[in-house]
Order: structure tokens, then C-alpha cells, then sequence
């Protein structure tokens, strides 16, 4: 039911008015029978509606809608009018009356009146801006599981939140409710419960302030105030009561006390008081006709039948062209392949119209395919290998891309071929044609998001039954999230996939309120992770630790897996696992055991889980490594709850025994050749010890160095990993290879023989066999050698090992085939071979290479990529890349043959060195210096780690040319340069064609009729270099692009295109202390590069730009810092401090040994400060006070904090400044003697330079310090 959002419709109840609601979601047929089970009753939407109760009796008990509803539903911009209590206390008319349900999302709501705002008893439901005026009370909740209520406003009511109910409630009071960003002005008790005890209600606050408020925090049932008010703002930053699990893993009951705050990042939140952001549905009434595209009226046909993929992928492109809306009638959309949505499109569906995905494209398990990338999600059939929505847009501004009441459903609907006809429950195996999808949907690592009423569901039964029959439809995994964030998900639901529902994986800046989960009903039959093999997403969960004895409750999906993340932010979380294979006894009996686990944590940290709720687990929280939070003594009523879940919040929780390393990583040469479910098995993290990562050559694995230890390599959890990471790769993909022939797990497989080879024992003693052998006689020939240490079994086993690997030493070194050969002969080992296995490497090509340089080398004894680099003038990454036979740049083939690319101007990179680096080297920008090195990462973050595979010279300047020998200086290559030696002016008279290049020495004039390919071999240039000198000119209209008359160039100088670095202007602020060995003066903090040659101004300067911070800072004369201020208690010093001469440019300064020199691209440096509150201050009073009585300085046209801070800071060396009257400014040196502090309210006059900056106010002033010895006193 949905109103016009810009003239909202009125429905006036009439004084007759006989119901329980003006709108009902669900119609009583009885005293407890219904239309519809209120935990089924899904999909349903009321928004953009007036509702005026206030005709009605006032003691009819009417209330403007009754809201009893499951997943995907919402209220939403809808007003409720009531009588008010002060004109008539006892009315008893409410806005909202929900009994019970499973929801849900309730968004922008306003109530006025009342004897309550809402009413309100649900398993779990989010709420977000909802504003209360003049009630009674504004929200009683009455049960619950979990709830969040987010961006409240109470205004004139007695109370704002009445929770009721009982401790140890034999069915289910309130389990929990987080209350965040709350804003109450003029309310008797904000909250006023009855139910405070251990193992009762987990009740949060935080970031909240209440104006006026009398009590904060009430015991209604003991009559105790727990969180005082008063008559001015009272700010809390957590508070709560309930049960807390400290980092350490125990749980205590917290009776009312304040809780560790989390710190929100910058990009999380929004206005002064740092709320969560939140961004309602888009309206688009600055919209004219001409800019909605109809789907239908655009040739879709939406019947089911229809294919629909080619007119949605023109349409969604066309409109991104037009920045129009799609506008998607009902109907379901059969697609049969990938649909793109471009970024900037903006899509509205009417009443929820499906996308269905279906067809061979989307069937195999084994190579997901994305069905649509950014209304209802579905799939029709068996789509075992649908990945649903895939996510890969970035925000441009706060909150930008969103997804608002879309949902993924997957089954249980007539058409979609998966109902119970298709898909009985517990038939006995799995049913091939329900195996549904692979992913719902994937946030992928460069995306952010902003999701708001999102359900997501795998059908558990048909809704297209009267009884609601279950079924058994396999869907892999729910929502996989890799973003870096910033992501908001509000209202969000993933149930009954089979490996997880929620998964963050390297995943940072995420907001998670309130999200809710189910585990399938059939599990565990089949036992996870089957029908799917993991290994296709990164951290696919194995299910390894589940055995033949504790499988039924062991193989069951995962409701929340944190891995590898941070600044995580679980806003209430409701995680249920109600059957194990269909029977609720694991539940109904009180045991809670349908599974052991349900939320796991691996190496994350910056992890704030608040308002846990689980239901039907043994563990509430299960970290790897850790100690397990259970759920049977948080047990409270029905469910299990705690208030917070701390164990990863100041620490790393589930810390692995090894970090782990990466075999592969997205930037491995080739790897993008590979299908993404092989791409994403290669770079599975292998956690193994880090000198493993080491052995992916053919070596001799002997004793390890002092410092590493033998049973960290050989633990058997590496080993595991190992054939994990096989696993997945043999799975995903099939007989891949690389560019060289070799299989795509052939460096795993060299790991393991290394790993089997320094781990080998001898059988008899147990001691490691490199041991043994280290202690062998120390004879010069194989003949001399004891037939008791030849033939031992630690060196016999040992040789047949490297015999019978082709991933050995035993091919490259005859010592040890000539060693197994003499223990075949003296050790009786006749039928032992003796040959070496053939390299796992082809060892020829495919085809025939061309040679774009025609220049060749015979690799020679000691030759690598660098050194040929080096000696040629090349490329050392082009020598590795253009020839398949080189399968190591620093251990290549003695007598093989290879071409040399095109000669360049080099570099060699040293160590250390950074795009940062190179440039102030080179006056490169880092743009151009991956420009010329195509395989330089696109933040240049390989820069360093692709030396190993591609050696260390690149090119700094673009290749090509005449190449030039330098052990034969008296020929050369004899085909014509493209390139001139030196520029000459254009010819008398001629008229250049638009954007040609003047750095030329050979010209030409068109000629009518003349034909582009004719002047190119006329003159001997190729059609890039022609249309890099001509830009005018394009590659498929050569011809036509010549314009008679006109003069270009066929002969440029190679300076044409050599990048011309401009360098930004700086501003130099003197000279400050800064210990090497301390962090008593920080400075500049942000970001820094030590011991970097060469160093230069602009190469710090350069960097510090690259990570977007505009002030810098030298030290040492080798040495980078960063920030965006200067930080507080830096310490300036005289000049002559700041001594030492940049390692990359003598004419700079680059600080001193213990002192920064500070530089900024701007005429002001802003520096960090401490607010120290409002004061009495005018021209006769000063605050604050110089050496010299205290110093008003001539202000700025645009005066600001920051401006202040800087001139009193920078220019004054102060450590107090004032701002007074918006625009006035003041330094000094200490606080005047009996300064008179005031309220903060005072200070309210604004800023005349920067809008939401207050500078202190009329006879006050705001006094501010940049040293923190003086904030204790504030």
C-alpha cells in the first residue's frame, strides 16, 4: 500500500470506526485463529500515509495499524495522529499494535499523541527513525528476542521505552534491545523497565543524549533510578545491564554500568554528534517523464516465460546513458545470462516484480556466474552455479549506491520449478535440480554499500500449499562480504543456505543492525558443506573438524563467520537454528543442542558484537582458538542473549597458529586468465608457517635456520591446509594451466615436497631426518661413505623421495642421482629407478613466438632478468613475460634461446623503493611509472613483492626504437627508427593539425586523396606511434581523419612522450623535535616510509599526496611522514636542527637526526587540539595570556578553529588559543588565574570561515590547547 511521497493521503478514522486497526496485516477469524501464521506472514509494505485515530472513542483501544508480520516487510513515512494525554489521560488509542511476528523494518514514523506511540512485541525487528510527540508513552515493547532502535526522537512524552515483562520468564520476555544515537528532550524516565536481574533483558545504550530528561534509566518494578538525568544534556556513550563476555572469554552480569565505546569511523557516520548514517529510499520528484523508462513499455515482457536478458542488459545501458530511471513493472523477468546494471543506474520496481535466473549458463556448480549485477532476486529450477547479485560499485558520496526492500528468494512459488513437487524434504539424497544457487549476494572487495530491508531467503517450504509444506532447496552460501567499506546494513536477513549465511571476509568499516539468520531445516542431511564443494569464495568453511560422532549437530550452516576483519559493528544480532533434519526435540526439550556453533571468529580485531541473541546453538560465539561463549548460562527465556560480545574488541580474536600467506595473490602474472572460482581457490590463504611461502622452486630442503622451528613447519593443521587448498584448486579449476603449460597448483605442490621433505623422521628412532644426516661422516666422495649412514633408512628414504617428485632437487643436481644409484648398487635396492621425473614445466611450445625486437640471446652461465636487463637496456619484467621458457628469473636454462623486448631508458629498483621513491628519482609521476610497467598494481602496492618473479629493472621511458647493442658498437640494427634524434620546427607556413606534437623532426603535409596506410610505410612509422604524435587522428578512421592541408608529424623525438611531472606548490613551517626512539613529540603520524633512497622534498611530498594527506615532514635525510594536522605536543626547535641534506637531491633538506622538518601543501597547517570548554572572556578579562599579557591577532576574512589553531600554534608557538564573537582570535601562553568556566552552551556563536564550527561567543570565549598536559585539568 503505497501513498504519494509528496502529498501524503489521510485516512481519517470514523468516530464509528469498529476494528483493531485502521490497517491490519493479518485478520483475526477467531479468538487465536488468523488468515495467516504471523512468523509466514511475509512481504508485505505500507508507506507514504496520514492516519488519524483521533475520531474514535479514546477508550476504544483503535490504533492507526496492526502489524503482525514476518521477513521483508516495512513501514514506512507514515504520520499517526492521536488524542494527546494531556487533553484526555485515558485514552487509549496507539499508532501501532504488533502481538508478535518475525520481522521486519520500521523506518521514518511520526507519532503524535497517544497513551502509546507503538506497542510492540516481535522476535526481532529494526528501527530507525522514528519521532514520538506528546504520548503517553512513546514505545512499550512487550517481547522480544532482539531489536534495534536506531535515530529516536522524544519529544513531551512521560516516557520514551516501557519494557515489560519478567526475569526468567518461562516463555520470552525481552531478550534484548540495543537503543542507539537516541535523542529524548523534555520526557519524565527515558526508559523505564521491570525486568533487571541476571540472566534478564540485554539493554544498550549508546551515543545517546537526553535534554531534560529526569531519569534516564528506571527500575519500575524496585523503584530505583539506575541512569540519572538533569536539567541540561546528559550525554551516554555505552551503558547497559546484562550479561558481557570480556576479551579474556568469561561472562559476568553487568547491573548497570558503562561499557568500553567503540570508535565509529569518519565514514560510518554522519553530523556532529557522529549517528550512523542512515539514507532513506530515493524519491525522485525532481524527475520528469522522459526521464523513467518503462521496462515493459521498453519490450520486456515479464510473463516468466520470455526471455527478457537482451532487452534488460540494452535497457539498463541505455538508461545509464540517459541518467534515467527503470522503472520495473510486476511481473518475473526470466534472464538466462549475466545482466550488468552500470554504476549510476537507479532501478524501482513495483511491488517486488522478480528477476529470475535460469537456463545452462547458470547450472554448473563448479564456475558461478553472476545473474545480475545491481525488487525480487529469484531462480528458476537447477541453478546450482548462480551467484544472484553480485556488488562492485564504490560510493562516490556518503551512502550513494543502495539497495532498499530488495529481496532474494529462492523457491517455495509456483514457476519457479522448486517446490514440493520438485523438492520433498528428506527424500534421501539430494535432488540435482534443487541445488538452486552458489551465492546470493557478493560485496566485493573495492565496493561499499548501503543495504536497508533486505531478506534473503531459501525457501523452507511452498507458499503456494495451504499447509505451508516443507521442502529441501540447496542454496551455498547467503551474503559474502569483502568490502572495505564503507557498508551499512540495516534490517537485513539470510536464511537457510548451507555453508553460511553471513560471511565477512577482509572486510572493514561495516555496520550490522539488526541482522537475523536461520539455519536450514534438512541439515544435517546432507552434512555441510555438501552438495557444495568450498574453495569457489574465499574462506569457504570446510567443515573439517566434523566427525562421524558429532556430525548431526557439527556439518550445520554458519549464521556469522568474521574473518580477517575490522572496525566491525554488530548492532543486535539474531542467529537461530530451530530443527535438525525436520525435528524441533533439540530445541522443545530445553537442550538448545540443533547445532554446536554458530557464529565464528578468525583473525579479526575492532570487533564490537552487542545484543547477541542464538537460539538452538550450544556456542553463542565460537573464535578460532579461543574460548567459546556457550549459550546455556545466557539463557533468558526462550532464547540466549548477552549484552556484548567483547572478545574482539580491543584484541585479535581467533588468532590463528599461523597468520598465513597468500601462494597467489590478484596479482599474479596470468591469474587473471583463469575462470574467478580458480582465481579465488589460487589465492586462498595457505595457513602454513611463512617460510614454506619460500619453497616454490625445486631446492634441497635440509636444516632449517637457528630461527625457525622444525614443528611450527610440520604442524599437522599446515598440512590440512594444504590439501584444502588442492582440493579446491583440482575442483575449481579442472585442467587449467598457465601460460607456460604447468598445472594451475604446481607451486602448492612444490610446498608440500618441501614440507615432506624437511619433516621426514627415520622410522626406527623418530628424530628428524636432516638431524641425522647432519651428523653423518664428513666424507669428500659417495665411495668413502659408510655403507651405515648410504644405506640408513633417513638417506635411502630420503633419495627415493627425490627421485620419485618431480618437484625435487634431484633432476637440477647429479650428486644425489648418483647417490641413489650407488645405494641401489651397495644397499640392495634392485628394482629402485633411478631416472628423474620430467619437469611438471612443458618443455616446449606450443607455437612459434614472434620476435618483436628480432634480437636474441643464448642464456649463458650466471645470466638473470636483471642482468640481461641490465646489459641490454631492457625491460627486466618484458625479458620474463615474453619468454614461456624462462621459468625463473634468477635460475634460467643454460643454452636456451630467448628474445629481447624493445630497449628503454631503465631503472634498477632498490630495496626499499616505492613508486614514492622511483619518482624522485626518475620526476616520473607513479601514473607514468605504471604507464611504462603495465604490471605495476594500480596503487603500486606490488612494487616490491613482484621483484622476486619479474626482477628489478623497469622502464622509464616508452620502448621502442632502434636498438643498439653494446658489445658491438660499429653496426646496428638495420631497420629504419621510428624515432628522431632531435626536434626541427615544422615547415614554413604549415598549419599543424590539432594536438600534434612539435618535439618532431620529420613532417608531412596531406595531400587530397591521400591514404593513411601509403604515408605510414612511406615514412616508416606504425599507426600507434602516429596516432600518439597525431591525437587527432584515430585507429579506425586513419584515413578519414586526414585533413588536406594540414602538417603532422611521421618522425617524433622519444621526448614527445616522456611524462612531464608538475609539481604542486608546498609551504615550509619550520623545524620540530622528534626522538627517533620515542613517541614523545609524534608530529606527523599517519602514514610514514623510513630509510627510502633516494629522498627529496617532492618525493615525500609526492607520496604523502598519493595517500591523500597534505602535510609532510623529512627526517634523517632519508625518512617520509604524513598527516592532515600536526599533531599535538610537537616541540618546535631552532633551524639549525634541521641539518641534513636529502640522500636523493643535495640541495634539500631533509630534517635531522632528531628533528622533522615540516612541510604543507597549503598556506596553513592545521594542527591537532583539545577543547577545554567556554569561558569568561572580553578585552579586559582575557582567558588566556602571552608573555606579553596576551595577544589578539588580526583575524582572517574566515575565521575557524582550525585557523585560529594554526596562526597561534604555527606562527605564535602558543600552547592556548581562544576564539570569541565568531571572528576573533587569541593567543597565549596560560590560563589567566581564576578563569571563570561556563556552560558550553554559551559558546554558540558560529565561525565566519567553516560552517558547523562555533568560535566561542559574546563576553566568551572557546579555549582550546595544543599540549596534553593540560587536558586532565579540563
Amino acid at each position: 500500500m503505497v501513498g504519494n511521497p509528496h502529498d501524503l493521503p489521510t485516512i481519517l478514522a470514523a468516530p464509528s470506526f469498529v476494528g483493531l486497526g485502521v490497517i491490519t496485516s493479518n485478520v483475526y477469524t477467531g479468538e487465536t485463529s488468523q488468515w495467516y501464521l504471523n512468523q509466514n506472514n511475509f512481504l508485505r509494505s505500507v508507506r507514504n500515509l496520514i492516519i488519524d485515530v483521533r475520531p474514535t472513542p479514546a477508550k476504544a483501544q483503535v490504533c492507526g495499524i496492526h502489524w503482525q508480520v514476518a521477513q521483508g516487510t516495512s513501514l514506512e513515512n507514515i504520520h499517526f495522529y492521536m488524542t494527546k494525554p494531556k487533553d484526555d489521560p485515558e485514552t487509549t488509542q496507539q499508532g501501532i499494535y504488533m502481538e508478535n511476528g518475525s520481522g521486519g523494518f520500521l523506518s521514518d514514523l511520526y507519532f503524535v499523541g497517544g497513551k502509546f506511540g507503538a506497542y510492540m512485541g516481535n522476535r526481532q525487528f529494526t528501527a530507525s527513525g522514528l519521532y514520538f510527540e506528546e504520548a503517553g508513552t512513546a514505545i512499550q515493547i512487550h517481547w522480544d528476542w532482539g531489536w534495534t532502535m536506531q535515530n529516536i526522537v522524544v519529544d513531551n512524552c512521560n516516557i520514551g521505552f516501557a519494557i515489560v515483562g519478567g526475569p526468567m520468564s518461562t516463555g520470552q520476555g525481552i531478550g534484548s534491545l540495543h537503543m542507539t544515537d537516541l535523542r529524548m528532550h523534555y520526557v519524565k524516565v527515558a526508559v523505564s523497565t521491570s525486568i533487571v536481574s541476571d540472566n534478564s533483558t540485554a539493554l544498550l545504550l549508546s551515543n545517546s543524549g537526553f535534554y531534560y530528561v529526569d531519569t534516564v534509566v528506571e527500575d519500575s518494578f524496585k523503584k530505583q533510578v539506575l541512569l540519572r538525568g538533569g536539567p541540561k544534556t546528559i550525554n551516554v556513550d555505552t551503558w547497559g545491564f546484562g550479561r558481557v563476555t570480556s576479551a579474556n572469554g568469561t561472562t559476568a552480569f553487568h547491573n548497570g554500568a558503562n561499557l568500553d565505546s567503540p570508535v565509529r569511523d569518519s565514514s560510518l557516520v554522519t553530523g556532529a554528534r557522529s549517528q550512523f548514517f542512515t539514507r532513506r529510499r530515493p524519491k525522485y520528484d525532481d524527475l520528469g517523464f522522459s526521464q523513467i523508462i518503462d521496462a515493459k513499455a521498453y519490450g520486456a515482457k515479464g510473463d516468466g516465460k520470455t526471455d527478457d536478458t537482451a532487452v534488460l542488459k540494452h535497457l539498463f545501458s541505455a538508461a545509464a546513458n540517459m541518467s534515467a530511471v527503470v522503472y520495473i513493472p510486476f511481473g518475473v523477468y526470466t534472464i538466462t545470462d549475466t545482466v550488468e546494471i552500470p554504476v549510476g543506474s537507479r532501478v524501482i520496481g513495483q511491488a517486488w516484480p522478480q528477476i529470475m535466473a535460469t537456463g545452462s549458463k547458470f547450472s554448473d556448480a563448479l564456475h558461478p556466474r553472476v545473474a545480475i549485477q545491481n525488487m525480487m532476486m529469484t531462480v528458476k529450477g537447477a541453478a546450482a552455479g548462480a551467484i544472484m547479485m553480485e556488488w562492485n560499485v564504490h560510493e562516490s558520496d556518503q551512502g550513494s549506491v543502495g539497495l532498499w526492500d530488495t529481496h532474494f528468494r529462492v523457491g517455495g512459488a509456483a514457476g519457479t520449478d522448486l517446490t514440493v513437487k520438485d523438492c520433498p524434504k528428506l527424500s534421501g539424497k539430494v535432488n540435482k535440480n534443487c541445488v538452486a544457487a552458489s551465492l546470493m549476494l557478493h560485496l566485493t572487495p573495492d565496493s561499499s554499500g548501503y543495504l536497508e530491508n533486505v531478506w534473503m531467503w531459501t525457501a523452507d517450504h511452498d507458499f503456494d500449499t495451504a499447509d505451508q509444506t516443507h521442502i529441501d532447496i540447496y542454496v551455498g552460501r547467503g551474503m559474502l562480504i569483502e568490502s572495505k567499506g564503507p557498508t551499512w546494513l540495516w534490517g537485513t536477513s539470510v536464511e537457510h543456505c548451507v555453508l553460511y549465511q553471513y560471511q565477512l571476509s577482509g572486510a572493514q568499516n561495516v555496520v550490522m543492525g539488526l541482522i537475523q539468520t536461520e539455519a536450514p531445516y534438512f541439515q544435517s542431511v546432507p552434512e555441510a558443506p555438501a552438495p557444495f564443494t568450498p574453495g569457489a569464495f574465499p574462506n569457504d568453511p570446510g567443515f573439517k573438524d566434523c566427525s562421524s560422532k558429532n556430525a548431526r549437530s557439527c556439518a550445520v550452516a554458519w549464521a556469522l563467520r568474521i574473518i580477517d576483519s575490522s572496525a566491525v559493528h554488530v548492532l543486535s544480532a539474531g542467529l537461530y537454528s530451530f530443527f535438525s533434519r525436520y525435528d524441533q526435540t533439540c530445541l522443545n526439550s530445553g537442550r538448545h543442542d540443533c547445532q554446536d556453533k554458530i557464529f565464528y571468529a578468525e583473525q579479526s580485531y575492532d570487533i564490537w558484537v552487542q545484543n547477541l541473541v542464538t537460539l538452538g546453538s550450544v556456542e553463542m560465539v565460537s573464535p578460532l582458538n579461543g574460548v567459546p561463549t556457550l549459550g546455556k548460562p545466557n539463557r533468558n527465556g526462550f532464547a540466549s542473549s548477552i549484552l556484548a560480545w567483547l572478545g574482539g574488541s580491543k584484541n585479535v580474536t581467533g588468532q590463528r597458529t599461523f597468520v598465513g600467506y597468500k601462494i597467489h595473490s590478484e596479482n599474479t602474472i596470468g591469474i587473471d586468465d583463469f575462470s574467478e572460482a580458480c582465481q579465488n581457490a589460487l589465492t586462498a590463504l595457505l595457513r602454513c608457517d611463512n617460510v614454506t611461502s619460500e619453497w616454490t622452486r625445486a631446492s634441497y630442503h635440509g636444516i632449517l635456520p637457528i630461527d625457525v622451528d622444525v614443528d611450527s613447519v610440520c604442524d599437522a593443521g599446515c598440512a590440512q591446509a594444504i590439501l584444502d587448498w588442492r582440493s579446491a584448486v583440482d575442483t575449481y579449476c579442472d585442467d587449467s594451466k598457465w601460460e607456460n603449460g604447468a598445472p594451475a597448483g604446481v607451486m602448492d605442490s612444490f610446498i608440500s615436497y618441501g614440507i615432506n621433505e624437511t619433516c621426514q623422521t627415520d622410522k626406527k628412532t623418530g628424530k628428524n631426518c636432516n638431524d641425522v644426516i647432519l651428523n653423518f661422516s664428513d666424507t669428500d666422495t659417495l665411495d668413502k661413505m659408510p655403507n651405515s649412514e648410504l644405506c640408513s633408512d633417513c638417506y635411502v628414504s630420503r633419495l627415493k623421495m627425490m627421485q620419485a617428485s618431480p618437484y625435487s632437487y634431484y633432476k637440477k643436481e647429479p650428486f644425489y642421482q648418483d647417490a641413489l644409484k650407488t645405494a641401489v648398487s651397495r644397499c640392495s635396492l634392485s628394482n629402485q629407478a633411478t631416472t628423474a621425473k620430467d619437469s611438471p614445466f612443458p618443455s616446449k611450445l606450443a607455437e612459434p613466438i614472434f620476435y618483436l625486437s628480432d634480437v636474441k640471446h643464448t642464456i649463458q652461465s650466471g645470466d638473470t632478468c636483471d642482468s640481461l636487463a641490465i646489459k641490454y637496456s631492457v625491460s627486466s619484467a618484458a625479458i620474463f613475460m615474453g619468454n614461456p621458457d624462462i621459468l625463473d628469473c634468477n635460475d634460467m636454462v643454460q643454452g636456451v634461446s630467448i628474445c629481447l623486448p624493445l630497449q628503454c631508458k631503465t631503472y634498477k629498483l632498490q630495496a626499499g623503493d616505492s613508486c614514492m621513491s622511483v619518482s624522485a628519482s626518475t620526476g616520473l609521476q607513479p601514473a607514468d611509472i605504471r604507464f611504462l610497467n603495465p604490471w605495476i598494481h594500480e596503487l603500486c602496492g606490488n612494487i616490491r613483492s613482484a621483484q622476486e618473479t619479474l626482477g628489478s629493472v623497469i622502464c622509464v621511458t616508452t620502448p621502442g626504437g632502434k636498438y643498439e647493442h653494446d658489445v658491438n658498437n660499429t653496426s646496428s640494427d638495420p631497420a629504419y627508427s621510428e624515432y628522431a634524434d632531435k626536434a626541427v620546427p615544422p615547415p614554413k607556413g604549415a598549419s599543424l593539425a590539432e594536438k600534434t606534437t612539435e618535439e618532431c623532426r620529420r613532417w608531412y603535409t596531406v595531400q587530397k586523396g591521400d591514404d593513411c596506410a601509403v604515408v605510414l610505410v612511406q615514412h616508416h612509422i606504425s599507426v600507434p606511434l602516429f596516432i600518439a604524435a597525431n591525437p587527432s587522428v584515430s585507429r579506425d578512421n586513419c584515413t578519414a581523419d586526414l585533413i588536406p592541408g594540414r602538417t603532422y608529424c611521421v618522425g617524433p623525438t622519444k621526448k614527445a612522450f616522456e611524462p612531464q611531472t608538475e609539481i604542486p606548490p608546498h609551504w615550509r613551517f619550520g623545524c620540530y623535535a622528534r626522538e627517533a626512539d620515542t613517541t614523545n613529540h609524534a608530529v606527523l603520524t599517519l602514514d610514514e616510509v623510513f630509510h627510502v633512497e633516494p629522498m627529496s622534498i617532492i618525493a615525500c611530498q609526492s607520496y604523502c599526496l598519493s595517500q591523500s594527506l597534505y602535510a609532510f615532514g623529512l627526517q634523517n635525510g632519508d625518512s617520509c611522514l604524513c598527516d592532515s594536522r600536526l599533531r599535538m605536543d610537537s616541540q618546535r626547535i631552532d633551524n639549525s636542527n634541521c641539518n641534513m641534506h636529502c640522500n636523493g637531491n643535495t640541495t634539500n633538506v631533509c630534517g635531522g637526526k632528531d628533528a622533522i622538518e615540516v612541510f604543507a601543501n597549503k598556506e596553513m597547517l592545521r594542527v591537532e587540539y583539545e577543547s577545554l570548554g567556554c569561558y569568561v572572556h572580553d578585552g579586559n578579562t582575557p582567558v588566556i595570556r602571552g608573555t606579553t599579557g596576551g595577544d589578539t591577532i588580526e583575524s582572517p576574512d574566515e575565521m575557524s578553529v582550525d585557523a585560529c589553531g594554526s596562526l597561534c600554534t604555527v606562527d605564535k608557538g602558543a600552547d592556548f588559543f581562544a576564539l570569541w564573537e565568531g571572528n576573533l582570535c587569541t593567543c597565549g601562553m596560560t590560563m589567566a588565574p581564576g578563569a571563570k568556566k561556563v556552560s558550553d552552551d554559551r559558546c554558540n556563536v558560529p565561525c565566519t570561515g567553516e560552517l558547523g564550527d562555533d568560535c566561542g561567543g559574546k563576553g566568551v570565549a572557546g579555549v582550546y590547547t595544543t599540549k596534553s598536559k593540560y587536558v586532565t585539568s579540563k
